[in-house]
């Protein structure tokens, strides 16, 4: 069986963030389709909230090893502030110290076939990019989502740190992935010598977890129309 070094700040025992599945689904269905993961995350400290729930889910043969990162505005900041070049690109820029030796050594130990890592934090890609330099291995720059766009991120020199880590990570990594045609489009059109480059892995749902699901078929609010949106809005 092939193995991956998986780059996920996003991981479990995080929790409040749709990215987290996406990760722990990977690690969850890899193995069926001949890819054995190895994880690289951070330590619990670094996240606001945590659900010890969530690591059950991990299988238990899948090595998961963390690394320290600090969050700039909780561990960095007095009386609320702390200087912007502690959050460039990123609020968890520090995680980069600890996880590129610890992933130089993962690299070592373990020899996998391919490194992938994973948005929505730019410094997944950053800690993705000096690894893949360093061991020569393939790099799978999951995306997901589109990085930056026109007047996204709102201040100027978080745009441009977005938008270098995006320049290296498009013209370094061997595939770069997007969850939806549009944003594969919009990438393919911006970055056109790497539009090769571009593939598309749909976000999805493992039907077994609602298999036991019990659905209330009364209406929440009897004669009028209820509209859900189940997600972000950014």
């Amino acid at each position: 069986m092939l193995s991956v070094l998986m780059i996920a700040f996003h991981f479990p025992p995080f929790a409040g963030s749709s990215g987290v599945q996406r990760s722990l689904r990977f690690v969850q269905q890899l193995p069926t389709h001949g890819w054995q993961p190895i994880v690289l995350a951070a330590t619990s400290s670094a996240y606001e909230n945590t659900a010890t729930d969530l690591l059950a889910e991990v299988p238990r043969e899948v090595r998961v090893h963390r690394a320290p990162a600090l969050d700039a505005s909780k561990h960095l900041a007095v009386a609320s502030r702390f200087p912007g070049f502690l959050a460039r690109p990123d609020r968890w820029v520090n995680w980069a110290i600890c996880a590129v030796p610890l992933g130089l050594a993962l690299i070592r130990r373990y020899r996998p076939d391919a490194i992938w890592s994973t948005y929505p934090i730019p410094t997944a890609h950053l800690i993705g990019g000096v690894l893949a330099r360093a061991s020569g291995l393939p790099w799978v720059a999951d995306f997901r989502d589109p990085m930056m766009e026109e007047g996204y991120p709102a201040d100027a020199a978080t745009w441009r740190a977005f938008a270098r880590v995006e320049r290296s990570t498009m013209a370094r990594a061997t595939s770069s992935v997007f969850v939806t045609d549009g944003a594969a489009a919009m990438y393919r059109s911006r970055y056109p010598d790497r539009a090769d480059r571009v593939r598309i892995i749909e976000n999805g749902f493992d039907e077994s977890s609602f298999e036991n699901l019990h659905v209330d078929p009364s209406p929440l609010t009897p004669g009028k129309v209820t509209l859900l949106h189940s997600g972000l809005v950014y």
